[in-house]
């Protein structure tokens, strides 16, 4: 059965280790070609978040499907720097670049003036400049914080870099979990429960983590407070609740709760009172749900018709509609885009499990990956990318692909495991 299924695939756990990597699956969308070399140091003790700076700057570029960021060996440029300002086009035009980031640093007191430009080779001119002056530990969020700028510049909309990810990795036979940046640097261990802990899902603050534990032997709801590092224990009881999401204003919590051998979506307070149970076949295994934008209707995995397939329903678990026509007898996983316009899910295709995006009706169907097992997918928070567990390179790693030209960034590797990202809400920034 499904709900067995799901939880034979927490059982096994083998020596964890991991690091990042950088291997990227490209689509068919055309990527722009950028140079972004090591910014200018203006002062002697800012050499080390010189090269710091640009490599998140770097990192975010590459993640976001949109840049092909040229090779430093190509540059005729030399690495040591003193002044932004004087340089010549043409030693970026000839190695092919459309684009080129430059910028200084300096220090100044206790913080630190960081100055970026965008270029525009063609042209020759700066099309984009932003300064920032902040303390020394906030580097990586000014380099996010441009980074974002040059993707409104080339989209129109902000970029997505500064957000997390939180995701269930393996260590030695236990799961614990885990949170890094979307590029996959700035990793933390979470958890050190040395049993399960699993489905992570984010409060709309981006301050709190809902997941499913068994630190007590029962799986149970806990939520992970991300401000101070404390657990607290949501439901207490004999079920297995598993999938949680918060309401898209915090105050409710929507999961599956297995009842013998079926299981239901239900409703939950945050206090982890049962409110209501919005689908209540006593036959079938009800999964996986989650929430339109407005919280309106929800959407979740059910083998009410035979297989697993992917449902609609009012938030109220009346008009209940399939949308799932993949041809495939098995659909789980969905996840709703933060826009509304589409649904993300999972089916077995030749074995093995693909990711599909369509509209909530299940019109403009279309199957976004192929190699490997694809699993769990999360949407981005302005949903143009998804984040996603996929078994491309053997093991089960954390990837991100940009959903207009389905380019593919696996941005975590090693010899452990990982599954169940969820993406942040928002670009998050916590006090120290």
């Amino acid at each position: 059965m499904l709900l067995v299924n799901l939880l034979l695939l927490y059982l096994f756990c083998p020596f964890f280790s991991f690091g990042q990597t950088e291997i990227y699956v490209r689509g068919g969308g055309k990527l722009y070609p950028i140079a972004v070399p090591r910014l200018c140091t203006l002062t002697s003790q800012s050499a080390d978040l010189a090269k710091k700076i640009t490599e998140v700057l770097i990192k975010d570029l590459k993640v976001s499907g949109y840049f092909e960021v040229l090779n430093p060996n190509m540059y005729l440029e030399t690495q040591e720097c003193k002044d932004e300002n004087r340089f010549a086009y043409s030693d970026w035009s000839v190695i092919g670049a459309d684009g080129l980031i430059k910028g200084s640093i300096k220090t100044a007191g206790s913080q630190i003036v960081v100055r970026l430009f965008l270029h525009d080779v063609a042209l020759r001119k700066v099309v984009l400049g932003k300064e920032y002056r902040a303390t020394a530990l906030k580097y990586p969020e000014i380099a996010h914080r441009f980074a974002n700028a040059v993707m409104k510049f080339f989209t129109g909309e902000s970029g997505v870099f500064g957000t997390k990810i939180v995701f269930s990795g393996r260590v030695g036979r236990f799961k614990e979990l885990f949170l890094m940046d979307m590029d996959g640097s700035n990793l933390e261990q979470l958890t050190e429960e040395k049993g399960l802990a699993l489905s992570p899902s984010w409060h709309p603050s981006g301050e709190k983590i809902v997941y499913t534990s068994y630190r007590r032997r029962v799986p149970d709801l806990f939520e992970y407070n991300l401000r101070d590092h404390s657990v607290r224990q949501i439901t207490n009881t004999p079920e297995l609740e598993i999938g949680a999401k918060y309401s898209k204003d915090g105050k409710y919590i929507l999961a599956s709760r297995a009842v013998g051998a079926y299981s239901s979506i239900v409703l939950y307070s945050l206090q982890g009172q049962l409110l209501s149970r919005i689908t209540s076949s006593w036959s079938a295994i009800d999964v996986s749900a989650d929430w339109s934008p407005d919280n309106s209707k929800i959407v979740f995995a059910s083998n009410r018709s035979g297989g697993p397939q992917i449902y609609i329903a009012n938030g109220d678990g009346t008009n209940i509609k399939r949308v799932s026509f993949a041809d495939s007898n098995y659909c789980t996983s969905p996840a709703w885009s933060p826009k509304g316009d589409k649904i993300a899910f999972v089916c077995r295709i030749g074995g093995l499990q693909q990711i599909f995006i369509s509209k909530p009706d299940g019109s403009d169907l279309t199957q976004l990956t192929s190699r490997g097992n694809n699993e769990d997918p999360s949407w981005s928070p302005n949903g143009k990318y998804l984040v996603f567990s996929t078994s491309a390179l053997g093991r089960y790693h954390i990837a991100v692909m940009r959903i207009s030209t389905q380019n593919i960034n696996i941005v975590t590797g090693g010899r452990a495991e990982q599954y169940d990202p969820a993406w942040s809400p928002l670009p998050i920034t916590y006090k120290e």
